[in-house]
């Protein structure tokens, strides 16, 4: 009777063996879409991530590409690099305090590339939790929106002329 129960017990091991094989199997089929589309959202997606004092550990092809800089001058130096000085130092302040509370920020944010020249991002800033609830990084997802600045800009201007003739 005891070699009974034991194939038994035996039988219903295997089938949960293979439970939860065909479980991780679908696991990383999941993972590996989600990785996909990670990659695909940073390859066209101006994006950082930044540790606990916003020094750069990552950052999108994109973001190189409008800031100028290389990957190698961005990882290890401060958000700030990218800082423009017509940027009020209230709005960081603000950021901070917001990303700090576990909240979102959003903005927009007018940058400095590395040649001097300048873009304009909308941006949302996020803290990255760990599994306890813990900040332990930041991250920053941006738009590119300078086009859409130097129109308001040039259409402030037209607005200007035309009333100025009438």
């Amino acid at each position: 009777m005891d070699c009974a129960n034991e194939k038994e017990e035996i039988e219903q091991l295997k089938k949960a063996l293979e439970e939860q094989k065909r479980k991780n199997e679908k696991l990383l089929q999941e993972c590996t879409k989600v990785d996909a589309m990670n990659e695909l959202f940073n390859k066209y997606t101006i994006t950082s991530e930044t540790n606990l004092d916003g020094i750069i550990t990552y950052a999108s092809e994109p973001f190189i590409e409008i800031s100028g800089y290389t990957r190698e001058e961005l990882i290890g130096q401060p958000h700030n690099i990218v800082r423009h000085e017509d940027m009020p130092k209230e709005t960081f302040k603000e950021l901070w305090e917001t990303i700090k509370n576990k909240q979102i920020w959003r903005g927009e944010v007018k940058n400095r590339k590395k040649n001097g020249g300048h873009y304009w991002v909308d941006s949302i800033v996020f803290p990255l939790l760990d599994a306890n609830g813990n900040i332990e990084g930041y991250k920053s997802i941006r738009i590119d929106i300078t086009h859409k600045k130097e129109l308001h800009d040039i259409l402030g201007g037209l607005m200007s002329v035309e009333g100025n003739l009438f």
